[in-house]
């Protein structure tokens, strides 16, 4: 919807009223202009996500087969998602920060993504949370979203148990020092061996008075060009997320207690999830070009 000026209205109207009657005419004639120039459909934007397992949906309870690199057989017990600063992309090339809609799932610039619903071995909520609305300053058209996944270094590190809802669901929370869990990824094998990925900032240190500092943000930034919210979906991909880790090989308890990956540094099993992420494991680098887990879907 495209705004046009209001029409001009000439001194003739006078003789239809006076004095403080024509004011209060012509601004009951101009309040249905105003108001259908910032009408919020024209601005609303709904950026739609897709759980997925290769080309599968993903859904609690249900075996996933040829996951990693030993083609393991694995259920899901969790899959969400934290990501902030959700931005637009106009075809004049302009860039738009997207004020999010307050909700359960959405507070200042970041969303919470919940594709689990606690069904069959899945432990989170029985709500899930499949998108990301908010409103654009007008109607023009989009061409690409930009976001990072994580949360924000200035919310990182916040009492859970009384930030604002995203960030108060204890799962996706480790503690003040360690910060939220941006991703959150667990899996069980069919002998029952275990293998999580939980995705945060590390190497961390400081107080609630003077702030912290983390040697490892682990977060990224993600773009995606020619991508129309009205048609598109952006895809996760589960298996694209462990296609290079062994998911099912026992750890040597001594040396490696952790069955996947917690972020820290030294953890070999981190590597090749960070990397289809277009993360650089134990330092800042990042290559968004080279992540996997991310794709555009076009509805036919």
């Amino acid at each position: 919807m495209h705004c046009d000026k209001m029409p001009y209205r000439s001194p003739s109207d006078a003789t239809i009223v006076v004095g403080m009657h024509r004011i209060a005419l012509v601004l009951a004639l101009s309040v249905p202009l105003i108001t259908g120039c910032n009408d919020p459909e024209d601005r609303a934007v709904t950026i739609r996500f897709a759980p997925m397992v290769g080309d599968i949906d993903f859904a609690c309870g249900q075996s996933y087969s040829g996951l990693g690199t030993t083609n393991a057989n694995l259920q899901a017990n969790d899959f969400r998602l934290y990501l902030h600063d959700i931005i637009i992309l106009h075809s004049d090339g302009s860039r738009e920060a997207l004020v999010l809609d307050e909700s359960e799932w959405q507070s200042g610039t970041i969303a919470l993504l919940d594709f689990e619903d606690a069904s069959g071995e899945c432990v989170g909520s029985p709500q899930k949370n499949l998108e990301i609305t908010g409103q654009r300053s007008d109607d023009s058209e989009i061409t690409g979203i930009e976001f990072t996944l994580g949360v924000p270094e200035a919310q990182n590190h916040l009492d859970s148990a009384s930030a604002p809802s995203p960030l108060n669901i204890p799962g996706m929370y480790w503690s003040w020092l360690g910060g939220y869990k941006y991703m959150r990824v667990d899996l069980t094998a069919e002998g029952g061996e275990s293998f999580v990925f939980h995705l945060g900032a590390t190497g961390c240190a400081g107080d609630t008075a003077e702030g912290y500092t983390c040697a490892n943000g682990n977060r990224i930034s993600l773009a995606f060009d020619n991508f129309n919210p009205a048609t598109d979906t952006l895809a996760i991909d589960l298996a694209a997320l462990v296609q290079g880790a062994d998911l099912t090989t026992a750890n040597d308890m001594m040396e490696d207690p952790v069955e996947g990956c917690m972020s820290g540094p030294s953890d070999p099993e981190c590597a090749p999830l960070f990397t289809a992420l277009g993360l650089e494991h134990g330092t800042n680098a990042t290559h968004p070009g080279a992540q996997t887990v991310f794709r555009t879907v076009t509805e036919p």
